[in-house]
């Protein structure tokens, strides 16, 4: 119940900004960016301390609800706005034209069936398992965010804010029962900040409904709206920070949009650093628009901006860089190796291949040969007239050694838009053809801005069948253009349809989730919660379990942790606390830049689990040595792991 805390804040902030006679759209989002500033000052200064624990956070939390409490009652307890501007609210809804109040109804069924999901189902992504996850327990193991002795570096390095927020919610309810919520929270929000953007641009009721279609049935957002990646979080505060700068150009600067954007800006980038790319192209817009309005006055609201983007991100920074060297972190070779035209045409053809699987989106694969196979010979033909190897090192992800096309997909690494490209390249054919929509200056400045920052992402990064999941913001960011363009463009009937084909072909990703399907034998409703943490990974789970039966028996709750080969954590940690929530578990005999990292608790473990993937045949070790202790071998299983096969062995302290 203690989770609702960080809730209420939420809940008075945007009854104050709503109360100051502001939408309850931009109410939400202006609420929403200052919670977010709280929750990672309340982070910070807790791990600062070292005292991220359940109490300090209660503490923190109620303090900070009394105050909004009492800031609400004593400036505006006596208003009747509130109450009047949602009267106004209800009316303009009911006013809706009948098929409009459906479409409405439909992404309203969509978000609610997601968010089901996101409650019932466990965090299980694969990603989730090694590092978005496994972090969180760490720290709160260590009741810091400091850097730990670990052998999945990301857990260190990756911008952390979706696991501050997981954190929260995770100490205060005693389980990650709501840490998919974090990513459904920002679905939600962006599809209302996305009609305030499409409003922004000129588009009426219409436009607006059709823009939030749009964005509600991206297949890799329905996806990734029921876990704990972190893609729709960053995707939230780029809609934020694409909002203000809006309304910026429009308004003029001022203090309170200012700082806004600054905080939206620092909170995508300590999110992830794709928001560094697309946001960029906003920034040069905005830089731009200020030298010609306030001349060299614009060093001001660019002070600030930056200020509080590096505020908020100053202690992430200085983490990474006192042991990478780097504010960045570890380089992962992700990133194109040269820079040229041809390199960049090339990466760019490969990004867009991967929504070409235009046949089996629509549902046509029984009567048309599906697209996949042509688009690969596409661009197979494209890159002999570049004169580049398809398969080009340098324009490839070290972890793939092959180009290939996708097939469309339900897994939330793999899905593909397809009918949402089609759609964004049918608007942008109209906005050529149409003068009309041409006038709209900003219209076309906003779509030029978000294609930049689309080109630009496919010119530093390399290929891999995975991109499509980073390429979630740009669908998102597009959903205004395509509402508007297609609104002001086609017949409403046509729109209409358009509208009602997007909701229903959505039913696949939103029943049948391959990690979290609704339906089935799998069913989230049916399945065991702690079976499925090993849904990506079910080799492991009966070796996990027990090798964890093996260590409880001796009594033993401080565990040693050896991974090679693998970073499959996290579904250890929930079997071992849900029989034993004393357990207490560190890595040992790293050897990476974190081995000489001072665990924040250095007590000597009684056992060492260690996990590994060898070759068939490989000779085991029969005893390791930790911190000049022998721990000869107790136990150990070996199970199937793809050509090879994988180790788990118990060492017990001498």
């Amino acid at each position: 119940m203690f989770n609702v805390l960080p809730l209420l804040s939420l809940v008075f902030l945007f009854l104050i900004f709503a109360s100051s006679q502001r939408s309850w759209r931009y109410s939400l989002l202006a609420a929403l960016i200052i919670w977010g500033v709280i929750l990672t000052a309340i982070t910070e200064l807790l791990s600062l301390l070292k005292l991220l624990n359940f109490g300090w956070l209660l503490v923190l939390w109620l303090a900070i609800d009394i105050g909004l409490i009492a800031t609400y009652w004593r400036f505006y307890g006596k208003s009747n706005y509130l109450i009047s501007h949602s009267k106004n609210h209800l009316k303009k809804i009911v006013k809706l034209p009948f098929f409009s109040q459906l479409l409405v109804g439909g992404v309203t069924l969509i978000v609610a069936v997601v968010g089901l999901i996101a409650l019932v189902a466990p965090p299980n992504h694969s990603d989730s398992m090694e590092y978005h996850m496994s972090r969180v327990v760490h720290w709160i193991q260590n009741y810091s965010l400091a850097h730990y002795p670990t052998t999945t570096l990301e857990q260190l390095y990756q911008n952390p804010w979706s696991e501050f927020a997981i954190t929260h919610f995770q100490i205060l309810s005693g389980g990650d029962r709501f840490a998919n919520l974090i990513q459904w929270g920002s679905m939600v929000a962006s599809l209302i900040g996305v009609s305030l953007i499409a409003k922004q641009l000129g588009a009426q009721s219409r436009g607006q409904i059709l823009s939030v279609v749009f964005c509600a049935t991206i297949p890799m957002g329905i996806l990734q709206s029921s876990s704990t990646n972190n893609d729709y979080v960053v995707a939230l505060w780029l809609v934020c920070f694409a909002y203000f700068t809006l309304l910026t150009l429009k308004e003029g600067v001022n203090f309170t949009y200012t700082c806004l954007l600054g905080a939206s800006l620092g909170l995508g980038i300590l999110t992830k650093g794709t928001a560094y790319i697309y946001a960029f192209p906003f920034c040069l817009w905005l830089a731009f628009w200020g030298i010609q309005t306030l001349g060299w006055r614009v060093w001001k609201p660019v002070l600030i901006v930056l200020g509080i983007m590096m505020a908020i991100n100053l202690n992430h920074y200085i983490r990474d860089f006192s042991l990478f060297g780097s504010p960045l972190g570890l380089s992962t070779g992700e990133t194109n190796k040269e820079f040229s035209l041809v390199i960049w045409i090339s990466s760019l053809s490969k990004n867009l291949s991967l929504h070409a699987d235009f046949v089996r989106y629509f549902g046509l694969e029984k009567i048309i040969t599906p697209t996949t196979g042509i688009t690969n010979k596409v661009i197979q033909i494209l890159h002999q007239v570049l004169g580049l190897d398809i398969n080009d090192i340098r324009t490839m992800s070290p972890k793939v050694s092959k180009f290939y096309v996708p097939a469309l997909s339900t897994y939330e690494d793999t899905a593909s838009n397809p009918g949402h490209l089609l759609l964004t390249g049918i608007s942008f054919l109209f906005l050529i053809i149409n003068k009309h929509l041409r006038k709209n200056s900003r219209l076309v400045t906003y779509f030029v801005v978000v294609l930049a920052g689309f080109l630009l992402f496919s010119l530093l990064f390399t290929w891999s069948p995975w991109r499509c999941r980073l390429h979630l913001p740009v669908f998102i960011l597009f959903a205004p253009f395509v509402g508007i363009v297609l609104s002001k463009s086609l017949n409403y009937r046509i729109t209409n349809g358009l509208a009602v084909l997007l909701i229903v072909l959505s039913y696949p990703w939103v029943l049948q989730n391959s990690t979290r399907p609704l339906l089935g034998e799998n069913s989230v409703l049916t399945t065991p919660r702690l079976d499925q943490y090993f849904i990506t990974q079910q080799q492991f789970q009966t070796p996990y379990a027990e090798a964890v039966k093996v260590i409880q028996s001796q009594n033993c709750s401080n565990i040693g942790l050896l991974l090679e080969g693998t970073s499959f954590e996290y579904p250890l940690w929930r079997l071992f606390q849900q029989d034993q929530p004393e357990s207490r578990i560190r890595f040992v005999n790293v050897n990476n830049e974190s081995a000489n990292v001072r665990p924040s608790v250095n007590v000597e473990p009684c056992a060492i689990l260690s996990i590994t993937t060898i070759k068939t045949g490989a000779e085991q070790e029969k005893e390791l040595i930790h911190a000049q202790t022998l721990y000869p071998k107790y136990w150990s299983t070996d199970f199937a792991k793809g050509s090879g096969k994988g180790s788990v062995q118990v060492f017990l302290k001498q």
